[in-house]
């Protein structure tokens, strides 16, 4: 093979990212017309780039339904690790997304049933609602603005105690019980973040059902009390929430 000047996997990186150029891209090419096995190498390393490229959390689990495929039914596992270990080492330093693929696929081979932990789904699945300034009375105004910018600051403690100011005041404040519950969560209080949800699903013409919904099934997910997470997942996963494709993933891996 006339690559043998440099290492395979630097000449399949460089051919991807159009980096090879002038004699060592006409050789590459030549030598992947001329052997099936280089092409076959070269597809796999193509294919897995294309699962890493994905930037978005909430798709990791296609991600690793991806490459359980291609170790199941198309190549050999002991290739796949290389190459991902190859890949995942160029990058890591630079990305936390490829640093919890990483992780996360270390936990997918290792389990028998392909199966992740409760902690590993929340931590893919979870993200913090982004907040919304939401207007109350005169006398709220002040507190509500500050609590909101102490949550977007993440100080999520001295956020909750303005937060319960503006909730003494009207404790029917759906946005702000809302909030209440994602910087529990934030502060790994997730018994104490069920009960605005709870509050919030309770309210049934509110808008805020959906997301509540969301975060009571992760809190439950977290405190591994699946049959009351599995419940409201199934429950998401067949309505019109915007959460349902989301839920259903999460079904697949917490169910047997």
């Amino acid at each position: 093979m006339k690559t043998l000047e440099k290492d395979l996997f630097e000449l399949i990186d460089e051919k991807l990212s159009g980096e090879l150029s002038g004699e060592e891209l006409e050789a590459f090419d030549l030598d992947l017309m001329n052997d099936p096995e280089l092409m076959s190498e070269f597809e796999l390393h193509e294919e897995i780039d294309e699962a890493i490229q994905e930037s978005e959390v909430i798709e990791l689990r296609k991600k690793l339904d991806l490459v359980y495929d291609l170790t199941q039914n198309k190549k050999q596992p002991g290739l796949l690790r290389t190459i991902l270990r190859h890949k995942l080492s160029r990058i890591a330093a630079a990305s936390f997304v490829v640093l919890l693929i990483m992780t996360s696929l270390s936990l997918y081979f290792l389990r028998p049933d392909g199966n992740m932990s409760n902690d590993s789904l929340f931590k893919i699945y979870y993200q913090p609602d982004a907040a919304l300034l939401i207007r109350g009375t005169d006398s709220q105004n002040a507190a509500l603005i500050e609590a909101f910018q102490l949550y977007e600051n993440k100080e999520y403690t001295s956020a909750l105690e303005l937060f319960a100011v503006v909730l003494d005041a009207d404790g029917e404040n759906i946005p702000v019980q809302f909030y209440s519950g994602i910087s529990n969560i934030e502060l790994g209080q997730y018994r104490e973040a069920l009960h605005p949800f709870n509050f919030i699903m309770g309210n049934n013409q509110n808008l805020y059902i959906e997301r509540a919904e969301w975060y009571a099934s992760l809190c439950y997910l977290k405190l591994n009390e699946n049959e009351i997470a599995v419940d409201l997942f199934r429950k998401i996963s067949l309505s019109n929430s915007f959460y349902k494709d989301k839920a259903h993933e999460i079904l697949k891996s917490i169910q047997d």
